[in-house]
């Protein structure tokens, strides 16, 4: 689960993202048809991530990281299907530099070397 954040913990992150909410465009919320539920998830996960701003409240950034943490939960609860689903699920996980989630990530890696043959 995400740490809650203060907008002291994101100083130095760049900042031209959009407003979130009610406000955000529909269509990057509305799911295409032939989208696997992974992949929708992504979407959702990655408009979350942008909206983050040096200007947003801090009740608004535990919200946003709740919100997070939930679609994150939801994309990791089914192993990938395709290396499209595994590449969205490594990047909810590995976001930049840090591994989000320690225990998902140990899933991941054998759910690749399962890919690769490895395993």
């Amino acid at each position: 689960m995400f740490d809650a954040m203060t907008r002291r913990t994101v100083v130095g992150t760049m900042v031209s993202f959009p407003r979130i909410g009610a406000a955000a465009p529909e269509e990057i919320f509305a799911a295409n048809s032939n989208e696997s539920p992974i992949l929708a998830g992504f979407r959702r996960w990655e408009a979350m991530m942008n909206s983050i701003s040096l200007d947003i409240s801090d009740r608004d950034l535990k919200r946003v990281y709740q919100d997070i943490s939930e679609i994150a939960k939801a994309m990791l609860a089914k192993p990938a299907t395709n290396t499209r689903e595994f590449a969205a699920q490594f990047l909810v996980v590995c976001s930049g530099d840090a591994i989000e989630y320690r225990r998902a990530a140990q899933h991941l890696h054998a759910h690749a070397q399962s890919i690769v043959g490895m395993a």
